[in-house]
């Protein structure tokens, strides 16, 4: 029998644990501040999963980017930095470069990167961000590890309060680098060169030499430029970027082992690949009947957010065209305008199309993609074996990834021809194991304790909770080059080792000469 004394201790407690519960939620309602600037609708894509359930959790979020919320909710704000896209596509032909080395293709990233951020600080939003300084702190400033560096210069002007680090793109060598992880060149291939983990002497060498570059490129060519448009914008009363973004608590990189080769991983870089990805939702009804009604299947065709297809030269676009009126599937393509000249008809097309709902349908067979990586982890996500076109950055690597899982097959744009196009849609479709494969890598993408998602938002409010995670801070950021490679204890060894054998050397050359000696003298005595 419960007494009233134990029934009033008892909803006692249940009151302040439920006090101390309001009280820790309330603390947690967080002041948050992302600067998200690359203008690329694929990296918003993936940074506003995170930005919006941010936003649902009870933290307030303004952000920074070249893409307002079409649909605004509660706890968001945008501040627009207009103008970028116009800019970016203006001064860069996307099938141009894939044409370029990878030596070529990194420098013009870096240059894209410089271009992106010298617009973005001429923007109406970023002298907005600025007015905001004088009468508004932030708990929390998330920052895009990609290639608009400048905005790091934001960090001390709020404050420099703490700050997590996350990048769409998959894990480039500098994501690791600003929180020390180590660079391991021998089995993880950088992130442009299409290598497995199992490279052989030449693809070492190239892989070491080309990571090499990347790391001083950033360091000694595009941070200087981030540093002078920095400068101008800032003044010079802000800390060097470099040393700004040595205080990054963690990054947060778009990776999964089941596709992505096992490395080594420190505590403060988090892989939450796929975050982006949604449960489906039903599709148009339009395209809802025309995949239903595909009964020998159908074939989904995007080259993303940044290549255009209407933009082909017309022989691509020609060849593609008669590729495709070959097959009994239908064909369902991302074609940016309202037109297209030559149509097949079993080719229907849309300028914006819900990709990942798309590749939920159990009819679609085979999706024919320029290897983004959002598109690919969607793809793997869904099941659905690729054909992939790259055509520059990570592009080349995804696909060569999926190749060596065995769910796709590549065909280079430059020499794109009808035969291997056809060769390529043909053997993917009509080879089972490419399926089967794709389901069962399918299975162990989506095989987690929690979705990388909820995964993201863990360590964003970790950080939040613990005023920073400098706990996790690598004592690598703290040594210079030289001690990080050891290459001041090699030399001291390699000296220590040479003057003992230099030594060695003397001392068996006297004991030689000794002995010598006292032969010539017992012989003498001899005769």
């Amino acid at each position: 029998m419960v007494t009233p004394t134990r029934r009033s201790a008892v909803l006692v407690a249940i009151l302040m644990m439920a006090s101390e519960w309001h009280d820790n939620n309330v603390a947690m309602a967080a002041n948050i501040l992302a600067l998200v600037v690359t203008p690329s609708p694929s990296h918003h894509i993936w940074n506003r999963a995170l930005m919006l359930a941010l936003a649902a959790r009870g933290h307030k979020v303004t952000v920074v980017s070249p893409d307002p919320e079409k649909h605004p909710v509660p706890n968001h704000r945008d501040i627009v930095l207009e103008g970028l896209y116009e800019d970016i596509h203006a001064s860069y032909d996307y099938e141009a470069m894939s044409k370029e080395s990878f030596i070529q293709n990194t420098i013009t990233i870096f240059d894209w990167g410089y271009d992106s951020c010298k617009s973005a600080l001429a923007s109406k939003g970023a002298r907005q961000l600025m007015d905001l300084s004088a009468n508004e702190t932030f708990d929390l400033i998330i920052v895009e590890e990609a290639i608009d560096d400048c905005f790091l210069g934001f960090i001390p002007v709020f404050g420099s309060p703490p700050v997590i680090g996350i990048t769409a793109y998959s894990s480039p060598p500098w994501a690791g680098y600003v929180v020390g992880n180590p660079d391991t060149p021998s089995y993880v291939n950088t992130y442009n060169l299409p290598f497995s983990d199992h490279m052989n002497f030449f693809q070492r060498m190239s892989n070491m030499l080309l990571h090499t570059f990347v790391l001083l490129s950033r360091r000694f060519y595009h941070m200087p430029l981030q540093q002078k448009l920095a400068d101008n914008f800032f003044g010079k009363s802000i800390p060097p970027l470099t040393e700004i973004e040595k205080n990054i608590s963690l990054v947060m990189v778009n990776i999964h082992h089941s596709l992505d080769y096992p490395r080594p991983m420190l505590p403060s870089l988090i892989p939450v690949g796929g975050l982006h990805i949604k449960p489906s939702k039903p599709l148009p009804k339009d395209i809802q009947k025309y995949l239903d009604d595909a009964k020998e299947g159908a074939i989904f065709f995007s080259l993303g957010t940044n290549v255009r297809s209407d933009k082909l030269t017309p022989d691509k676009r020609q060849m593609i065209l008669d590729t495709f009126s070959q097959f009994p599937q239908r064909v369902l393509w991302k074609w940016e305008s309202d037109t297209l000249p030559g149509q097949p008809k079993n080719v229907k097309v849309g300028k914006w199309l819900p990709q990942s709902d798309i590749l939920a349908h159990p009819n679609v067979k085979l999706f024919i993609t320029h290897s983004g990586l959002l598109s690919t982890q969607e793809a793997i996500y869904h099941g659905v074996p690729v054909v992939g076109i790259p055509f520059l950055a990570d592009q080349f690597t995804n696909i060569q990834k999926c190749i060596n899982h065995g769910v796709g097959e590549k065909v280079d744009y430059d020499t794109m021809t009808k035969e291997s196009f056809h060769g390529a849609i043909n053997k993917v479709l009509n080879t089972p194991s490419y399926t089967v494969k794709m389901k069962r890598l399918s299975e162990q993408f989506r095989d987690r304790p929690e979705t990388p998602l909820e995964t993201a938002v863990y360590w964003t409010e970790y950080v939040i909770k613990h005023n920073g995670a400098h706990h996790l801070r690598s004592a690598a950021l703290d040594l210079a080059w030289y001690q990080y490679l050891l290459l001041d204890v090699i030399s001291v060894l390699i000296t220590g080792i040479i003057l003992c054998l230099t030594l060695l050397y003397f001392v068996a050359k006297r004991v030689y000469k000794v002995v010598t000696k006292t032969k010539k003298i017992v012989k003498s005595k001899k005769h």
